[in-house]
């Protein structure tokens, strides 16, 4: 069966992906929270704030593992509940500064590496990588309805 370039694309992209994750992560050895708490962290960040239930749905959990990581990032002061401006029975998840702070610090380590190898590149390489992301930006936005 003959693959098209799409399929042959995303092949190569989905695993440079899980390449590219895998390395960052093992060379991000100062990380004061486990992954669960990163990528929720990173999606309240994002986000500006979030309701549990679409944090549960983004992380591709139930919503009483969410309840569980949620409280946790609680205790540990790096994010709030809210209640939602127009609703008041719901509630957001909502970085604290100190949140804030401590995932801009994680994301400065856990990059690092990657920002070597970007700055190393030579000006026409990079010139044709920063025309890429764009790209890699459209591809991952849901299709409009």
């Amino acid at each position: 069966m003959e693959t098209s370039k799409g399929h042959s694309f995303a092949n190569e992209l989905s695993i440079m992906a899980v390449r590219l994750i895998r390395w960052l992560r093992a060379a991000d050895t100062g990380s004061a929270l486990s992954d669960p708490l990163t990528s929720a962290m990173a999606v309240i960040v994002h986000s500006g704030g979030i309701a549990p239930s679409a944090l549960a749905e983004l992380e591709q959990v139930r919503r009483p593992t969410i309840t569980k990581v949620v409280d946790e990032l609680v205790s540990r002061g790096l994010v709030r509940r809210e209640r939602h401006a127009t609703d008041g029975r719901a509630t957001m998840v909502v970085a604290t500064e100190e949140g804030l702070a401590l995932w801009r610090a994680g994301q400065l380590r856990a990059t690092a590496p990657l920002a070597e190898r970007i700055e190393a590149l030579d000006a026409d390489e990079l010139r044709r990588f920063e025309e890429a992301l764009p790209l890699f930006a459209r591809i991952m936005e849901p299709p409009a309805p």
